[in-house]
């Protein structure tokens, strides 16, 4: 089975050929620091994070590189706001950036967190490129990109030239056409300004990416993420500047986008100022319920908060605890009951599942089927330890792909009324009111929990929920 992922370049599934073997390298945008990430941000960090998780599992060897525009607007203005220095400002969010990222199981799968400070000298020189080439134009000390002069500026957006003006656009009747975006702006009176041929000033938004990853990644690279909104202008104008400066086509291969979250109908947005911060969501539920959370959704289609989702996440993900610990207490014995195809054939629909471009609730539920079965199993049969352990191994195995099942399982005792309950019919048995042993047998099972008579004493498993 071969890996094919929807390209928004293309608008259509491809299959996934790295440009060079088994080496991937792969890009997707990251935070602008000016205030605390929030679940929106988190959705796209562990869809792409589970990409990244099952093209190792399938042996490609990926380079993950997610930047930090810590000098932008946004940060300026918020600074200004708060009275306080803007890197000040950044550097206080990337850290409580870092540490989401860290807790969502997501940072330790990325190389390269590069910010925007550490490369304005290679901005400035592909900027110096663009103007050199005639793709970019100087305005007193603002320079700007030619729209006009990229003859594919539309081809991954697909909206017509002469609709762009409905778009995000930078007003400024100084540009040749109103679609022109920036490249570098001059120092304004009071902001943080770098040297450059012409004059003091900052980055816009669009250079930082084009000229790290030129600097990291090469010319031209596999992979490029983030949310469907960043589409336009965003990832249109990176492929502008960066075709342009380097004469390379394609820059990135696959251009792959997550569907908008959002809370009561409306994109969920720091500066609409409706978000859930990640560290808040984090305070309520593991990060493991989240990562089930958004893995039970298609990383393209769009997602609504919902408390009550989050709690049927965190019930689903118990559910899977609860079939680990059934087999951590299964009575050992001999049979495997034909179980070792039951598993061969989930690895093959997981794989067919995350293959079709990275289909995490198809392969969910697989999870789920697996889970269904293995517990009817146990509670009909003394299987061997070595196939405990072998189905174990593989919800441990698929479940880290997605980022769940990853903890140890705990020891749990019973709820203290089946405990009870299983006192009084040891008592019952000692007494040889096998009657009575048996209604109080029948009475646990009904609330939940299967009890085994073994040579060690007796064992219990829960069979609900």
């Amino acid at each position: 089975m071969v890996l094919r992922v929807y390209n928004t370049l293309t608008r259509r599934r491809e299959i996934f050929r790295p440009l060079k073997g088994k080496e991937v390298k792969m890009f997707v945008c990251g935070q602008t620091v000016y205030d605390d990430s929030h679940m929106g941000h988190a959705k796209t960090y562990v869809q792409f994070d589970i990409m990244v998780r099952w093209l190792k599992h399938m042996g490609y060897n990926v380079f993950y590189v997610q930047n930090i525009t810590d000098v932008e607007d946004k940060i300026i203005n918020r600074a200004r706001e708060r009275s306080i220095e803007p890197l000040s400002l950044a550097e206080f969010y990337t850290k409580r950036f870092l540490e989401d990222i860290k807790a969502l199981e997501v940072k330790k799968n990325i190389d390269m967190l590069p910010k925007t400070t550490d490369y304005i000298p290679q901005m400035i020189e592909q900027i110096k490129t663009l103007i050199e080439k005639g793709y970019a134009y100087v305005v007193d000390g603002d320079v700007y990109y030619d729209v006009t002069k990229f003859r594919d500026y539309t081809k991954l957006s697909r909206i017509p030239m002469e609709e762009l003006k409905r778009h995000r656009i930078e007003p400024d009747p100084r540009k040749r056409n109103p679609f022109d975006f920036s490249l570098w702006k001059s120092q304004k009176p009071g902001e943080l300004a770098w040297d450059s041929p012409w004059g003091k000033g900052r980055p816009g938004w669009h250079i930082e990416d084009t000229a790290m990853t030129a600097t990291i990644l090469g010319p031209q690279y596999d992979l490029h993420g983030g949310g469907s909104e960043l589409i336009f202008p965003h990832h249109t104008n990176e492929i502008a500047q960066a075709e342009a400066a380097t004469g390379k086509k394609p820059f990135v291969k696959y251009w792959l986008h997550t569907g908008l979250y959002e809370i009561k109908g409306t994109k969920m947005s720091k500066s609409l100022k409706n978000f859930v911060p990640i560290r808040e969501a984090l305070s309520k539920y593991e990060s493991e319920v989240l990562r089930l959370y958004y893995a039970s959704t298609h990383y393209r289609k769009p997602l609504g908060y919902d408390e009550r989702e989050l709690e049927q996440a965190k019930n689903r993900l118990e559910t899977l605890y609860n079939t680990l610990r059934n087999l951590k207490h299964a009575t050992t014995g001999e049979k495997t009951n034909g179980f070792k195809a039951t598993l061969k054939e989930a690895r093959r629909r997981f794989t067919q599942a995350m293959n079709n471009d990275f289909n995490t609730p198809q392969a969910l539920t697989q999870l789920f089927i697996l889970a269904k079965k293995a517990n009817k199993l146990i509670s009909k049969e003394r299987i061997s330890e070595k196939l405990a352990n072998d189905i174990t191994q593989t919800f441990r195995e698929l479940g880290g792909i997605l980022g769940i099942l990853e903890k140890e399982v705990e020891e749990e005792k019973p709820p203290e009324r089946i405990q009870n309950l299983i006192k009084e019919r040891e008592e019952a048995r000692k007494r040889k009111d096998w009657k009575r042993a048996d209604e109080i047998r029948e009475e646990i099972r009904k609330l939940g929990y299967l009890l085994e008579d073994t040579a060690e004493g007796v064992r219990w498993r829960k069979i609900k929920g």
